[in-house]
């Protein structure tokens, strides 16, 4: 599955507000926690996956449907294996059972990540009337994600040209060379690029307490009002039913 941050949402059939992301992002936060039942996650998470290929990503969509079928059809074998309640069996269907309660989270947050841009994401806080001592640590946070990307990456060459090879076997054979060779030139290089972040954001005038202007449009259009009006239905529907008997 392709994580990579951040996109937009430009090649989508719907444009979808930021604030309707969060949203969604928030529902599907509610869902893991209250519902006890697979079938409320199933329908939640098709949702999300025809959401997420409406804006654009349908590759990462089909990849999420795919995904979530196959967890789905796994859990059920296990459970109608009739071997008995074994220790391994029972392992694999919690951990079956924990990822499908948390896959509605996980495609939200990618919902939200690779169809929005960081400007427009925060034209959409400031339309929120958010104080900006909230405002200017996620700006940061949101830019600070990809740069530590672009900064393993450059450990990662620079260790294959020096003919080290970082894999698993490496890193449990030699621990403590891993840390010299990974975590330290990473501490240091996420630290400076954190003061730079935040710099940045100060000279930009985040913090300055005027309303600033954007080139992004932040406004609520039919698309968002339906996908709302869908999803808290959709959260209605697990709150009146999807609590009823044990899991499922």
């Amino acid at each position: 599955m392709d994580f990579t941050f951040y996109g937009d949402d430009s090649k989508g059939l719907i444009k979808l507000d930021p604030r309707t992301k969060l949203l969604i992002f928030l529902t599907s936060g509610i869902l893991a926690i209250n519902a006890y039942r697979i079938a409320p996650i199933m329908i939640f998470g098709a949702a999300l996956c025809l959401v997420l290929a409406l804006c654009g990503k349908w590759i990462t969509a089909l990849k999420c449907m795919a995904l979530l079928s196959l967890a789905c059809y796994t859990r059920y074998m296990v459970e109608t294996s009739g071997r008995g309640a074994s220790a391994v069996l029972i392992i694999v269907s919690s951990l079956l059972s924990i990822f499908l309660f948390t896959f509605p989270v996980i495609i939200s947050f990618l919902l939200l990540a690779q169809t929005t841009r960081i400007s427009h994401f925060l034209s959409a806080l400031q339309a929120m009337h958010l104080p900006s001592a909230l405002v200017i640590p996620i700006a940061v946070i949101f830019r600070f994600v990809p740069t530590v990307q672009e900064e393993w990456t450059g450990i990662r060459k620079a260790m294959a040209f020096r003919g080290i090879e970082l894999n698993m076997m490496n890193a449990i054979r030699h621990p403590m060379r891993t840390v010299e060779y990974v975590l330290i030139p990473l501490l240091f290089s996420t630290i400076s690029v954190m003061e730079e972040l935040a710099a940045a954001a100060l000279a930009r005038g985040m913090d300055a307490g005027v309303k600033r202007s954007s080139y992004e449009v932040v406004k609520l259009r039919a698309a968002d009002y339906i996908v709302i009006a869908v999803f808290l239905c959709l959260i209605w529907y697990i709150f009146r039913y999807g609590k009823a008997g044990v899991v499922s």
